[in-house]
């Protein structure tokens, strides 16, 4: 049966639809001459040599009366949302779309919307999803995406840059873009300093919207449209963000869990995952992927979550520099990404978005149970939704991170102990194998999903 994918129906252009568990676009036929133009002007090929634009097949129609293409794009295997990237990421997806732009035009057309969700993060790559996002370019209109793009990308960067990474979150809020007048209310006076800030955000907001269009309404030459790339292009490449070092974001230079210790755990990893066959990964808590690079090397593809910005983009520009299978995504799994839009179906929660092989938790649970007060039974429901397997590291009460944890605060978690949290996983997960890592008194558990035989 066909299903239309519930998050593409707000373009007329033409649909996502699902067939036998294959994703398909479908083109309409008022897109008719826009579709030919991105594929006889050389930019879809252009485009698709660099990795900036999903590839696509065309499928054969029957002689019916009905959509003008029917494509076949390159099968993801997950969907990630611009809220959940860390700064890097956002900062490298903003300039993927002005480059794309800048390419339009050089091919006759121009990006007609330049929202986020237009892009995926592909291992540690972004790559433009919305094959039908062109439009021929007409020098007497203006360029429509112009405000979107500051509102989808520019806003949040710049309030991530003076209030800190965790602003970036405020696109889980609005999905279509921060209004360039709540952005020009947050940043600090000092922005308008700053001739990105000053042009792109705080001009708009004082023009406002409507008389913002009234002075389009004489178009956008070619060579006004290349000087604001060129200009934002610039401003955003030197855009930075100076987080401060959190006390995890380090979890693996300090104490017991320098040198020998964390050569034992990858040895353990190694072991135990040698005794599974998987294919994809989903890394929960990792931190900078110690074990996210030590899986990807294995030729595994993962995808490594923390709610530490810092962490994960760092984690990020290594992955990039090593050209690893890892996509890093900021995720607090005590509130996790939740299903957005229309009906809650326009954007789906992360546990469906991010199905795994294999699930790791290692040196996460002390964290959630004591550091957030969930309970063993409520951690591994949650847990048994997200893949087949589960490699998990229990850390007891006597450990100096676990009394790191409780060193301000009562102790009251009478249930956390090793039994406690075997008696939890046993509703859930079948015991494969354990193991303890070195003399520290951690260990290792390998399960395997109940549910998922």
């Amino acid at each position: 049966m066909k299903r239309t994918e519930k998050s593409s129906f707000r373009d007329p252009s033409g649909h996502i639809f699902i067939h036998e568990g294959i994703v398909f676009r479908q083109v309409n036929a008022s897109y008719a001459s826009c579709y030919d133009q991105l594929m006889s002007s050389g930019l879809y090929a252009t485009l698709t040599e660099k990795n900036w634009l999903i590839t696509h097949q065309e499928l054969s129609l029957p002689d019916i009366k009905g959509p003008y293409k029917v494509i076949k794009p390159a099968q993801l295997d997950a969907i990630n949302y611009p809220h959940e990237w860390s700064f890097s990421q956002l900062k490298d997806a903003a300039l993927l779309t002005l480059r794309i732009q800048r390419t339009a035009l050089a091919h006759g057309m121009i990006l007609k919307d330049a929202t986020g969700y237009n892009v995926v993060y592909i291992n540690q790559s972004p790559v433009f999803i919305d094959t039908l996002s062109f439009d021929i370019y007409n020098e007497s209109a203006p360029w429509v995406a112009y405000r979107q793009f500051c509102e989808c990308f520019l806003a949040p960067l710049l309030l991530a840059k003076h209030g800190g990474a965790d602003m970036i979150r405020m696109l889980a809020i609005y999905p279509d873009g921060i209004p360039v007048s709540l952005c020009n209310k947050l940043l600090p006076w000092t922005s308008r300093l700053n001739s990105l800030a000053a042009l792109h955000i705080h001009l708009q907001s004082s023009v406002g919207a409507k008389s913002s269009r009234a002075s389009k309404t004489g178009g956008f030459s070619k060579a006004k449209v290349l000087r604001i790339i060129d200009h934002l292009e610039r401003g955003i490449s030197a855009l930075n963000i100076a987080d401060k070092e959190t006390n995890w974001s380090n979890y693996y230079s300090d104490s017991i869990l320098q040198g020998q210790y964390l050569e034992n755990k990858k040895n353990a990893v190694m072991q135990l995952t040698k005794k599974i066959a998987y294919r994809s990964v989903l890394d929960l808590g990792a931190n900078q992927g110690e074990f996210s690079i030590l899986l990807a090397n294995q030729g595994k593809k993962i995808t490594a979550t923390d709610s530490d910005h810092l962490a994960i983009d760092k984690l990020y520009s290594a992955s990039r520099a090593l050209k690893l299978p890892i996509t890093t995504l900021v995720v607090d799994l005590m509130n996790p990404s939740p299903a957005l839009g229309w009906n809650n179906e326009e954007r789906s929660r992360f546990a469906k978005r991010q199905q795994a092989d294999l699930v790791m938790a290692l040196a996460l649970v002390h964290h959630l149970c004591i550091g957030k007060n969930l309970p063993f039974d409520m951690l591994f429901e949650g847990l048994s939704g997200l893949g087949r397997y589960l490699l998990v590291e229990f850390i007891s009460k006597e450990d100096e991170k676990v009394r790191l944890l409780l060193q301000h605060r009562k102790d009251i978690f009478d249930q956390y102990d090793e039994a406690h949290f075997i008696t939890a996983f046993g509703e859930f997960y079948n015991l494969l194998e354990a193991m303890e890592i070195g003399s520290t008194g951690r260990k290792l558990y390998l399960l395997e999903n109940k549910l998922r035989p």
